[in-house]
């Protein structure tokens, strides 16, 4: 004897829902109130948001010698472009910038974590990373959400992660600049001494200025001078990189303190327990149909 297979359509689903109406209410019933229940245990949390965009990163020097007051293609007042906007977003995950957060709002004790326990920095950092988020707007902007069961705390960490982004770009910019001035200055320092050494060597010749030798330092001289003005001007323009502390942003949102939670949903928690309660109930009850037919068959 051949078994027969199931071919259910939709009429005899709600015939098979009916039969059995009794366990699938009371398996959803329960899920419902169990759904209800847990929803209200779960702490809230709040969101704050800050919005921004990048700017062009241009150095002072080349914004100050620019023939142009604003260029249609580079200028430290231009929006930055797609680039742009990754570079500031993987900036955002710098660990200067976690580590500068963690301190200041001692999220140790706020985020509740045993600094004693197992494992401290790996359960901070997981924290750190489900409740501050960082992504790009379908405009390319940048968008720094912040969840917290305080809404106050949420909106200030969200603004002071928003004004370290200038601090920490200024610093990764000038760390480099700095290097670059030092060589700037020596390159400065040894022409200056080059060029004293060469007027000293003319002054020896006195008023004897046809001696091929004289002619030879004078033209040197000429060249170094022009190489003297050259650098002054890097060197201006080096000590100015150097020192700059420009922000690196177009605040377009600052954050607030939200008003009312965004998590969890509860009837979002709840509609979806309900639902999955329901068909997990309806799949059970099928199960055991088929568990019996099987035994019958048999």
């Amino acid at each position: 004897m051949q078994e027969q297979p199931y071919n259910y359509d939709s009429t005899d689903i709600v015939r098979f829902i009916f039969k059995h109406k009794w366990p699938i209410i009371v398996v959803t019933l329960i899920a419902a109130i169990t759904a209800v229940i847990v929803s209200y245990t779960i702490t809230p949390k709040f969101k704050s948001s800050v919005i921004l965009y990048p700017k062009t990163q241009v150095s002072v020097s080349h914004a100050l010698t620019t023939s142009e007051l604003i260029d249609p293609d580079d200028h430290i007042m231009n929006f930055g472009d797609e680039e742009a906007t990754e570079q500031l977003i993987q900036t955002l995950y710098s660990e200067d910038i976690r580590l500068r957060i963690i301190e200041k709002f001692d999220l140790f004790n706020h985020y509740k974590v045993d600094a004693e326990g197992d494992y401290p920095m790996t359960r901070l950092h997981e924290e750190f990373s489900d409740n501050i988020k960082f992504k790009r707007t379908e405009y390319q902007a940048v968008k720094i959400e912040v969840m917290d069961t305080d809404p106050l705390m949420a909106a200030d960490i969200a603004n002071e992660i928003a004004s370290l982004l200038d601090s920490v770009l200024n610093r990764m910019q000038n760390d480099v600049a700095v290097e670059i001035l030092k060589v700037v200055e020596n390159e400065y320092n040894l022409l200056v001494s080059e060029i004293e050494q060469i007027e000293a060597s003319l002054k020896t010749f006195g008023n004897n200025r046809t001696e091929p030798k004289y002619i030879s330092l004078s033209e040197q001289l000429v060249n170094e001078n022009k190489r003297f003005s050259d650098l002054k001007s890097k060197l201006t323009e080096a000590r100015v990189n150097a020192n700059q502390n420009l922000p690196r942003k177009f605040l377009v949102t600052k954050a607030y303190p939200a008003e009312k939670k965004s998590y969890p949903v509860r009837w979002v928690i709840c509609v979806v327990s309900t639902l999955s309660a329901f068909i997990f109930a309806v799949l059970m009850m099928l199960f055991i149909e088929r568990y019996k037919d099987l035994l019958k068959f048999k």
